[in-house]
């Protein structure tokens, strides 16, 4: 059982690369048929499995429903976050999926599935009061990353940077005063914004700003990054709290040191003072910040213990984990 695969993908954006895209892959370079579309499957006899992201949607749902009413293959519902706990400053997000119809939908189609697949352990922690048999299958990252040099400035302008969607503004709330007075006092540093433009909303000097707009190709987004030091700042909110870590491990991957808030899950994941710095306090972020901008050699140190960290952790070394969901 479990070796044709089908991933119905909720869009085209992180998620279904990181949870559909990257792990059907390579599982087919393993000797698995898989297919995976934002489109519905139309012959369901064709697969032994579906996984259906985040389905809640009206249509989407009686399709869900009726696939689990034939009873012939299994269904693995997918979901990357706590879609019941969205905060309101997301507010696309928000307004979606706060509606008790949608919120309803998704409960229904969650209960309907063989088995729930997530991204970490608290957010399993959740799902489990809704289904019994949920799977922890964390993000990793392709392993050519690891060998890729981020194409860095090289004339004494050091780069920070962020890149992501439009559902942080919480998070930035947090850095933002922070970050502003760090680049007040430091002449030498620009801020890079890939795919949503918070320098703007945090006010920092627009003439030492970069953004790059959305890009829907995440190996293309890849590319983009061409930071000395990442920045992953997290509010505590219940929703971030079963967020993974794969902001670090993207940075850590490309040999970039991260300075990221004290939290979960960030937490789990960056070695304080090897891999980069985790912020318990405000005036940590331009400590942190002041001591990698000015010490080249630390931050060739950190960002090669990082890229070290993260060969344990790319989906070549560990696609088994999700073979193990799709098979059993």
């Amino acid at each position: 059982m479990g070796n044709r695969i089908f991933g119905w993908a909720a869009d085209e954006g992180g998620c279904r690369y990181y949870r559909i895209t990257l792990p059907l892959n390579t599982l087919a370079a393993n000797g698995y048929d898989t297919h995976h579309h934002t489109v519905k499957p139309t012959a369901h006899n064709a697969w032994d499995v579906i996984i259906g992201q985040r389905v809640a949607n009206p249509a989407p749902s009686i399709t869900w429903q009726k696939l689990a009413s034939y009873g012939r293959l299994k269904l693995v519902y997918e979901m990357d976050d706590d879609l019941f706990n969205v905060d309101a400053s997301s507010t696309r997000a928000f307004e979606f999926f706060s509606q008790p119809a949608v919120q309803d939908r998704m409960r229904q189609n969650i209960a309907a599935a063989d088995c729930v697949t997530v991204s970490t352990e608290p957010l399993a922690e959740r799902m489990r009061a809704m289904h019994p048999n949920v799977h922890v299958c964390p993000n990793y990252v392709p392993a050519w990353l690891l060998d890729h040099t981020p194409p860095q400035r090289q004339d004494g302008v050091v780069t920070i940077g962020w890149g992501g969607s439009a559902t942080h503004s919480m998070d930035f709330g947090e850095a933002g005063p922070q970050l502003r007075r760090f680049m007040e006092r430091n002449p030498q540093v620009e801020f890079h914004a890939v795919g949503t433009d918070y320098a703007s909303w945090m006010r920092l000097p627009r003439e030492r700003c970069r953004f790059t707009p959305w890009i829907p190709n995440v190996e293309t987004f890849f590319r983009t990054l061409d930071f000395h030091i990442a920045i992953a700042p997290l509010r505590p909110h219940v929703f971030n709290q079963s967020k993974s870590w794969i902001k670090a491990l993207e940075a850590a991957a490309l040999g970039i040191p991260i300075v990221a808030s004290d939290l979960m899950p960030y937490r789990d994941f960056v070695e304080h003072g090897v891999t980069g710095f985790l912020v318990k306090r405000d005036h940590e972020w331009g400590r942190y910040l002041r001591a990698l901008v000015n010490d080249e050699a630390m931050r060739r140190e950190m960002g090669k213990a990082a890229r070290e960290k993260a060969a344990n952790y790319t989906i070549e070394r560990n696609y088994q984990v999700w073979e193990k969901v799709f098979t059993a």
